[in-house]
């Protein structure tokens, strides 16, 4: 009997084993490149901004999958900020050696240079490796973009509340879409059948506003409800909370906003965002959740105004020489009074 007992053991470990899988996700929030930052890194034959991402590359690049918002176009010259973004494509050359591997580009932005910088945009950025997420170049393409990693299907769909007033031709419609709840939950309803780990991504919410408003909740729970594994948001550019709970026998994530991630925003709590690192089990749900706050660290480089992104708790740790004394007491600031789990 125990013999019998000991191989129907085995047995139902081995399909554990077989059928549930982990995948790491890293999401950040808003990356853009405002004018003030493609001066700051200008070189004699280019854009060089390899270096914002230099103290992160390693957390990024530890994760199976890296998601940012890049919230500007790749419309060509003449590279501009606010109110309307273009940025050179050295942006890409960037985000790929930091380690991301996939990019949303359904925000407010992404009509700055109309239908011809949005299909451009979306060209770079796969033209460059990403999986991209948000666009499409074709009415026959799926509003939602899958990555397969060791086995297990991600899916991932974006969604933008706004354009900022700019319209899309009709016969362009097909290439994004607004948040609507037919179109996200029907999306959805495709994803859960095709994947094994279902992502959307919102651009919605008020800025500058550090809790969501009640339509981020409605929306955010409908997706839940309907099959969505993981929520993000982005656009208010400060951090909102994160929720993570049961849902159908599964640990599920909501992160209203992760904050700016790349900016050079002076608004109060524009520079604080995080790294949220997700390991998703197909069985289980979200096993570790784990946001790691960041800084948009200002600083002089040899005489030259420079910025970079650091990861608050490492540099209260072991700060480099490029580290005030008030950039401490920054930091600690941020440390102590930032809260983002909920629970």
């Amino acid at each position: 009997m125990k013999k019998h007992y000991l191989t129907f053991l085995i047995v139902i470990v081995s399909q554990l084993v077989l059928f549930s899988a982990v995948v790491n996700f890293s999401f950040v929030g808003d990356v853009m490149f405002p004018k003030s930052i493609l001066d700051m890194f200008k070189t004699s034959s280019g854009y060089d901004f390899k270096p914002i991402f230099s103290e992160v590359k390693d957390i990024l690049s530890a994760s199976d999958i890296a998601f940012c918002n890049l919230e500007t176009t790749l419309g060509g010259p003449p590279y501009t900020g606010v109110p309307k973004f273009s940025s050179p494509d050295e942006v890409l050359d960037a985000l790929k050696w930091a380690g991301f591997d996939v990019v949303n580009v359904a925000n407010n932005h992404m009509l700055d240079t109309g239908a011809a910088g949005l299909r451009r945009t979306i060209e770079q950025v796969r033209k460059y490796g990403f999986t991209s997420v948000g666009g499409r170049l074709s009415p026959n393409e799926p509003r939602y973009s899958i990555v397969e990693v060791n086995g297990v299907k991600v899916s991932f769909a974006g969604f933008t509340f706004s354009t900022n007033g700019i319209p899309m031709p009709r016969e362009y419609s097909y290439m994004f879409d607004y948040i609507s709840d037919n179109i996200v939950l029907s999306t959805i309803r495709e994803m859960r059948k095709v994947s094994d780990i279902v992502v959307v991504h919102f651009h919605f919410g008020v800025e500058f506003m550090r809790s969501p408003t009640k339509e981020q909740e409605r929306i955010v729970k409908l997706c839940i409800e309907n099959g969505a594994d993981i929520v993000v948001g982005s656009h208010p550019h400060v951090l909102q909370r994160v929720d993570v709970f049961n849902h159908n026998g599964k640990r599920k994530v909501i992160a209203y906003s992760l904050g700016n991630f790349v900016s050079n925003m002076v608004e109060p709590y524009t520079d604080i965002g995080a790294i949220l690192n997700v390991s998703y089990d197909t069985d289980q749900g979200a096993i570790v959740v784990n946001p790691i706050l960041t800084w948009r660290h200002r600083y002089s480089n040899n005489g030259r105004a420079s910025l970079r992104i650091i990861p608050v708790v490492d540099f209260i740790r072991k700060p480099d020489k490029f580290i005030t004394n008030s950039d401490l007491r920054t930091l600690r600031n941020i440390l102590d009074n930032t809260k983002l789990l909920s629970n």
